[in-house]
């Protein structure tokens, strides 16, 4: 097994511990047992326990970045519509959550209890979704989309919030995580709440008001 395979196993085996019996309920040891390697392998690749957890949690929202980028997507900022634009970022955002099973359950449940830098880091992807619908608001803003009477931090807060709370409560339990049906679904609700909100008349109907 190559290095770097070794690192993934250690991973993937620890996100899983994690998430099933909780991060102070994981020792080491259970790691290297599930993983099947020698306790000093761990040590190769990891400082300890917390070590591992804040590396889980940030390729998670590195992957998130990639996962709802633009480019990515090959979405094209001067044919798409506003409302649309909304859709995607929340969209891609509630797949995301839904692919992976454990580190949805650890991210969204696990934050509570946790100290120091592993509630941090918890807290950066939150942060991180955040600031990207701000960011999207505030451009908004200057292409006279978005009312420029809106406070952009509440909102990227309320819409942040109400991503993670949706994607808690539908994909906590539930065995089919990637149905696009029922994802489409809830895009189109959170989109029906936010949209008339957000943006000014002429965005939403083709007519200033």
């Amino acid at each position: 097994m190559k290095a770097n395979e070794r690192k993934q196993l250690i991973l993937e085996r620890a996100k899983h511990l994690f998430s099933q019996k909780g991060y102070y309920n994981t020792q080491i040891s259970d790691i290297v047992d599930d993983a099947k390697i020698a306790r000093g392998t761990v040590y190769q690749y990891f400082k300890n326990k917390d070590d591992i957890f804040i590396t889980l949690i940030k390729n998670y929202y590195n992957d998130w970045e990639r996962y709802v980028s633009l480019e990515m997507h090959k979405v094209d900022l001067k044919t798409i519509t506003p409302v649309d634009y909304l859709a995607f970022r929340v969209k891609h955002t509630l797949q995301f959550l839904a692919n992976d099973a454990d580190l949805c359950n650890i991210v969204l449940r696990m934050g509570i209890g946790l100290s120091g830098e592993l509630e941090t880091s918890i807290k950066r992807f939150e942060k991180k979704i955040k600031n990207l619908i701000v960011g999207d608001l505030e451009l908004g803003i200057r292409n006279n989309n978005v009312r420029k009477d809106i406070d952009i931090e509440m909102t990227g807060n309320l819409i942040t919030g109400a991503l993670l709370r949706v994607a808690l409560n539908h994909f906590g339990n539930k065995k089919n995580r990637r149905d696009e049906e029922e994802i489409n679904k809830m895009t189109g609700e959170i989109v029906a709440v936010f949209a008339p909100a957000i943006f000014i008349k002429k965005t939403l109907n083709g007519t200033r008001e």
